[in-house]
């Protein structure tokens, strides 16, 4: 069992790091939040995320539990998370290459500040339609993958060992804008996102290859 489960673990890493590191409203906000109050802006963003996130993962994964009777199932969730994978892949990755500005200074965003970084964490994730298509055709792959191999009693731990990931992005981001350094150099995170496109993309075409073929692109 080892050995499935520390491929799971990779496979969820790796997942959630094409999501959580990739710049968005919820990541130049936080930025915004934390050059006023540091980490705990972070901290405060992480737990709204986490209460529109937390649900929508247990409402995938309870609604996944009568799917798994059909044979299908594999083969659907793969070949559609798949195809998700390499679209969100490219408009990062084009996103990346063409990006001129990041925003930080944002005013339009700045007419917020008085909501607090709660209730913005949990409001751009509510209403990003990006964010929810992700779980429902990206994260509901490792979900199932999970499912597999673990009682549903384990689900909680599935889904800490994505959102760990959340938390230390948007405090050490926030806590790094408060001392006025950059984040990263413009040029370098274009870089930094490019890369983790083209990888969401060998993802997706592994997943796809895996599902219809039984071909593993990767050695996961």
């Amino acid at each position: 069992m080892l050995d499935p489960i520390l491929n799971l673990i990779i496979t969820i890493q790796i997942l959630t790091a094409t999501g959580a590191l990739a710049p968005g409203p919820l990541f130049v906000t936080n930025l915004i939040f934390g050059s006023r109050e540091g980490w705990k802006a972070g901290f405060k963003m992480s737990v709204g995320h986490t209460i529109v996130e937390f649900p929508l993962f247990l409402m995938i994964a309870f609604g996944m539990l009568s799917v798994m009777m059909v044979g299908e199932a594999a083969l659907i969730l793969g070949v559609l998370g798949g195809v998700t994978m390499i679209a969100f892949g490219v408009l990062e990755l084009t996103d990346a290459l063409k990006s001129k500005n990041g925003g930080l200074n944002s005013s339009f965003l700045n007419r917020f500040g008085s909501k607090g970084p709660l209730f913005m964490g949990a409001a751009l994730s509510a209403f990003n339609p990006f964010f929810i298509l992700w779980w429902l055709f990206i994260g509901s792959t490792f979900i199932y993958a999970s499912l597999r191999i673990l009682p549903y009693f384990f689900l909680p731990l599935v889904y800490l060992a994505h959102v760990w990931m959340d938390y230390a992005w948007l405090m050490l981001t926030a806590h790094l804008s408060f001392v006025g350094k950059n984040v990263l150099k413009e040029k370098r995170y274009r870089y930094f996102i490019a890369a983790l496109g083209l990888l969401l993309i060998v993802f997706g075409l592994h997943f796809i290859t895996k599902s219809v073929f039984n071909l593993s692109l990767l050695p996961l």
